[in-house]
């Protein structure tokens, strides 16, 4: 619409805008707990919501009353869009500069598309209101005034009666219902309204007043009688406030008095003021505006901070107002979108010459837009080769089908691979100028990467990580995990894929309309996108918000899980710098100092009662692989007419130290475990899920562990010695020899069972026997079975658990076959642990075992974990003394905090079992172990650490009294000194040792 001549506001005018601006400002914040403290309070409660229901009538109406006067172009709804879009532009600028937390791709979708996303039910209301303008002016101008009157009656009371007052006005949909207002706005604009009608109009409002302002908080009362009285029934099938509905004709001809009050007024506005009023609405409306605002503190009143901030936003809006009018539309694209609507007479041909242009650019581009269609494909297909079957768990006892979920709430994860693999093409398009070739690049090794994380995920439980990479080379142990069979296929996929890429080269040649110059630049973008996952996980950081804005959120709890909803691409990017630890506040050399002196103070006390050097004992720290007692899996049951398979095992909790361990993993992560009983430290502290072996250990160049504390100290495991740097890593504990299969040291008595490929637990115990009577004197043995190593292939003949087991949480026979050979292992492993401990009872030097089996076998998925958390990460342990180190001082068994420990307390455990004296070190882990609930990682796949008490129950740290939580800091400090921090307590003489 267009002014002849620019009209000067009146006072009057200006102050009715401004009061319009503070009133619909206001309405960010919420005031209906505010006005309940006041007197009627139950009424005054609801005022808020009808206000805001007004204004959402209101608002049509006087857009309706100045663009009363002729037909309106489509151009101006487009304006309209424009000066919204523009305005959320800036607004979410600043929002995401103010609370970078908030940074979501959800939300600047919004940005662009309001309308579709529902970013202001108003604003849609409106732009949907100008888009018919031209049509309700015909049909008013053609038909009688009593018509009119008639007509939005009608559709006002027929709406509301076919709705109920259900209607929620949260949906841009429900925009279409304000084209009703905006008419009612036109025609009250256009009608002479006698004084008594005025009269009649004003009681009618005032009485509909009262109606809503008594009605709500009625009908709302005799909802909760109904539902208290347990006569609900199916209350949920109707709106209690519907009095309180923008559809309400009460609601209705209560916004029409106030109209009527204030015709002149409006009808004297024009179309600049309604452009002003588009940023207001916005501002109103936004989704984020409530927190926004809230996130301001200027004193320490709440509702001068309100007040102020309403003011704020007043100036704010102003100023674009005067911006917006001066500048915008003199933007090059901007005036030519103006341009190219206003040349269209009507709707129909702005949408067909709009839909003719988008064609004309889609062609044109269509080389990009087809690359970045087929990256988005492959990207989702490899979410979907991480999925189980096509089923994703989402809760813990629902799964829901793979494709619905990942392009229903992981459409921007998706898109963020995408961005990836279109950065790796343009770095392969620049190297190789092909198109085919750098496209087919792309795919093989997307889709490879895939495969092979699934591969891992099968076999292991984990995906790849990048500490992992260098052990690709390492073809002897991949080949018999991966298959031969599966390597053929890949080899044959291979060749066809070449030979497709030669067609396509040959038959479609494409080369890309861009210069040398070009394609460089983008080049190095892209390699600088690649730098980008070094800040992925700094917390605060721009990068970090942004990432995590694209809904890449990683657990690093549950890997599987993580890799089904995140991808293989951003899985593994997420892992490329892990942050530790954070560091705590007062972490010094100087801190470190003080706890030593202060734990050596401990240490004395305790060694007044111990009487005995652990150098001079024989201890060894033996890692059952994948060991759990199979009568404490959840709902499983093995029939009574199959023998115990862990008869002597159960017998121990007779004669040992003997209970529950609490595991760090689930079928896999087995270094991480061995970690902790080496060091004492713990899973629960790191800040995400790492491996310390390979992301931790090799940061220093000597590593504290028990085994210090011996002359001697030694690995011993039957299998391949290179995994998660073993090899490298005991260098740097100083032991003095690590045995494994391809080691100087010879495996003796390698036993396989039935067509296992892996060394029995029988071939672990004489290698750890033979290393036992190789000293004299006392020494550290850790050693490491593998016979029960996933998977469970039916490797035993004559199983007689075959058949034998049940449970809920079977899905089908192959899992029932994994499990009887995994239950016929551990027989294996219970006959091979009896077999061992006659042996050492034997020897004459006091040898005391820790036996713990690291973590659940792979064989039930990973999913059941949620609904029995503490119970599928509990493993078997027990801490054997032989008779000869009994008679020597040692003790037969600790009664006390041993029902449920965490792979960390062992060293305390077994000092006090052996009866030896302990470093400040050690004594802080014996003050943790007896004084703090143990502590394991958090089960529920959140960061942070989680303690259980001995009824294997969850504690809440703030329950914790002054003394325990003194103590965790200390822990948690001296923890960071040797993850994170610069191993201080190295340099603190006799803190870790007394050698």
């Amino acid at each position: 619409m267009k002014e002849s001549k620019k009209k000067s506001l009146t006072v009057w005018q200006i102050i009715c805008l401004l009061a319009a601006t503070f009133f619909m400002l206001v309405q960010i914040y919420q005031f209906g707990g505010t006005l309940s403290r006041f007197p009627l309070g139950s009424l005054l409660r609801f005022v808020s919501i009808m206000a805001s229901n007004a204004t959402m009538i209101f608002i049509p109406m006087v857009f309706g009353a100045v663009y009363s006067k002729r037909k309106v172009h489509p151009m101006e709804g487009l304006r309209f869009w424009i000066l919204a879009v523009v305005t959320l532009i800036l607004f979410y600028l600043v929002y995401f500069f103010r609370l970078p937390g908030r940074f979501n791709m959800w939300r600047l979708w919004g940005v662009f598309f309001p309308i579709l996303t529902s970013t202001s039910v108003t604003l849609a209301g409106i732009i949907f209101s100008f888009l018919v303008q031209p049509y309700l002016y015909d049909l008013q101008h053609k038909i009688t005034t009593k018509q009119n009157l008639l007509i939005l009656s009608l559709l006002t009371v027929v709406g509301f009666a076919t709705s109920a007052g259900t209607m929620d006005f949260k949906y841009s949909i429900y925009g279409v219902y304000l084209i009703l207002y905006f008419a009612w706005g036109m025609f009250l604009a256009n009608t002479k309204i006698s004084s008594k009608a005025f009269k009649w109009t004003l009681l009618g409002g005032f009485v509909s007043f009262l109606v809503v302002f008594i009605g709500v908080p009625g009908f709302n009362g005799v909802y909760w009688y109904q539902l208290l009285s347990g006569r609900s029934g199916g209350l949920d099938s109707w709106n209690r406030f519907f009095l309180n509905n923008p559809s309400s004709p009460f609601m209705a001809l209560m916004v029409i008095a106030i109209f009527l009050i204030f015709r002149k007024v409006i009808a004297a506005y024009t179309s600049r003021e309604m452009r002003y009023f588009i940023p207001v609405i916005v501002l109103m409306e936004a989704p984020v505006s409530g927190s926004f605002m809230k996130s301001f503190r200027f004193t320490a009143s709440a509702g001068f901070n309100k007040f102020l901030m309403v003011i704020i936003m007043m100036i704010v809006v102003l100023l674009l107002g005067k911006l917006y009018n001066k500048y915008l539309f003199r933007i090059k694209p901007l005036r030519r979108a103006m341009l190219f609507a206003s040349k269209r007479d009507n709707l129909a041909q702005l949408v067909e010459d709009t839909w003719a242009k988008f064609l004309s650019w889609a062609y044109e581009h269509r080389i990009q837009l087809m690359t970045w269609g087929w990256f988005y494909i492959v990207s989702f297909i490899s979410f979907l080769i991480e999925s189980d079957e096509l089923r994703i768990q989402i809760t813990t006892a629902t799964d829901i089908n793979a494709v619905i979920f990942l392009l229903g709430t992981r459409f921007f994860a998706i898109i963020l691979t995408t961005i990836f693999l279109d950065a790796m093409f343009t770095i392969f398009y620049f190297v190789t100028t092909r198109y085919w070739t750098s496209n087919v690049l792309v795919t093989v090794i997307t889709i490879g990467w895939a495969v092979a994380n699934k591969v891992k995920l099968n076999l292991r439980g984990e995906p790849i990580y990048p500490s992992e990479l260098s052990e690709a080379t390492n073809m002897k142990t991949l080949i018999p995990m991966i298959g031969q069979s599966l390597l053929i296929v890949v080899g044959i996929a291979l060749i066809i894929v070449i030979a497709f890429d030669v067609f396509l080269e040959i038959k479609f040649p494409i080369k890309k309309k861009s210069s040398w110059r070009h394609r460089g630049i983008w080049a190095l973008l892209s390699l600088l996108l690649f730098l980008t996952p070094i800040r992925f996980n700094h917390d605060g950081g721009v990068i970090y918000h942004i990432n995590r804005g694209f809904d890449n959120k990683q657990s690093f709890r549950n890997p599987e899980r993580d890799i089904q909803i995140n991808g293989p691409i951003l899985n593994f990017l997420n892992y490329i710098d892990l942050q530790i630890m954070n560091k705590p506040s007062n972490y010094s050399k100087s801190t470190i100092d003080h706890l030593n002196a202060k734990y050596q103070k401990i240490a004395d006390e305790i060694n007044k009662s111990r009487k005995n050097t652990l150098k001079d004992q024989t201890v060894v720290f033996n890692l059952s692989e994948s060991f759990v007692d199979p009568y404490t899996f959840p709902t499983i049951k093995i029939d009574s007419s199959a023998p115990n398979p862990v008869k002597f095992i159960q017998s121990m909790k007779k004669r040992a130290t003997y209970g529950s361990m609490l595991s760090a993993g689930y079928g896999g992560g087995t270094a991480n475990m061995e970690w902790e009983t080496l060091t004492g430290l713990n899973m629960g502290m790191f800040r995400s899920t790492l491996t310390p072996y390979v992301q931790v250990v090799p940061r220093y160049k000597y590593y504290p562990t028990i085994g210090m504390d011996f002359d001697y100290k030694s690995a011993v495991h039957p299998f391949i010695g290179s995994y998660y740097s073993r090899v490298e890593d005991y260098k740097r504990f100083k032991f003095n020899k690590f045995v494994y299969v391809g080691s100087k040291y010879k495996i003796i008595d390698q036993k396989k069972l039935g067509s296992s490929s892996y060394n029995s637990d029988f071939t672990a115990y004489a290698n750890g026997l033979k290393q036992i009577n190789s000293q004299k004197g006392g020494q550290f043995i850790n050693l490491i079975s593998i016979q029960n190593h996933m998977p469970y292939n039916n490797w035993y003949p004559k199983n007689e658990y075959m058949g034998k087991i049940s449970g809920d949480l079977f899905k089908g026979g192959a899992v029932k076959q994994q499990m009887a050979t995994y239950v016929k292992g551990v027989q294996y492993t219970d006959k091979a642990v009896k077999q061992f401990i006659g042996q050492i009872d034997k020897i004459k030097k006091p040898i005391t075992i820790v036996f713990y089996g690291d973590h659940y076998p792979s064989i039930l998925s990973q999913s059941y974990t949620a609904q029995y958390p503490v119970q599928m990460h509990s493993t078997r342990y027990f801490i054997y003394s032989n008779k000869y180190a009994r008679e020597h001082g040692a003790k037969t068994k600790l009664r006390k905090k041993t029902n449920y420990v965490n792979t960390s307390d062992f060293i305390a455990l077994m000092l006090e079992q052996t009866n030896s004296k302990v470093t400040p070190y050690q004594a802080l882990l014996t003050e943790v172990q007896k004084k703090l609930p143990a502590i394991t990682i958090n089960f529920e796949g959140d960061k942070g650490f989680e303690l259980i008490n001995q009824k294997g129950q969850k504690v809440d740290p703030k329950s914790l009294n002054n003394e325990q939580q003194a103590l965790l800091n200390d822990y948690e400090t001296i923890q960071y000194d040797m993850t994170a921090g610069d191993a201080y307590g190295l340099k603190a003489k006799g803190f870790y040792t007394n050698n």
